[in-house]
């Protein structure tokens, strides 16, 4: 198979399989595709879809989910110019506010999971919070009694 690099899509032209369909190759001449813009389009699609859409501000806390098998665990990364008592979580089954960060509205975490608020868990330590959250799980059938007439 020889190779032409001025056309990275010039393989398609090549495999048996995309010879036979046409629309491929007549779409990539009608577009004129170029990867480096394909490649900015995707960072800034990933950039909008992961940025705090909710409250329509950049959040300035960092944080990451972890999942474990009944659990969704939140740690969060408080910044150090807030002193650690004067934040309070609140939390419903889909999302984290995290209030006391200066700004009045708070910042707004949301969850992949739904979750149970009230069985829900915080600790703090050295500038990290961690939220320990029991996950709704479906598909659990239980028992229900039948009165039979």
């Amino acid at each position: 198979m020889k190779s032409n690099k001025s056309n990275p899509m010039d393989w398609m032209s090549e495999d048996p399989f995309f010879k036979k369909q046409s629309s491929l190759k007549g779409l990539e001449e009608q577009l004129n595709l170029n990867p480096n813009q394909i490649d900015s389009y995707v960072e800034k699609i990933i950039r909008e879809a992961t940025s705090s859409a909710l409250t329509g501000e950049k959040s300035i806390l960092h944080y990451e989910h972890v999942d474990t098998h009944n659990f969704l665990i939140t740690k969060v990364r408080i910044p150090s110019s807030v002193h650690p008592e004067n934040i309070w979580v609140q939390l419903n089954r889909t999302q984290i506010k995290i209030n006391g960060m200066g700004n009045d509205k708070g910042e707004v975490i949301q969850l992949p999971y739904p979750v149970k608020p009230d069985q829900s868990k915080g600790t703090y330590k050295q500038g990290s919070l961690q939220l320990r959250m029991p996950k709704m799980l479906n598909g659990r059938f239980k028992d229900i009694n039948i009165r039979f007439l």
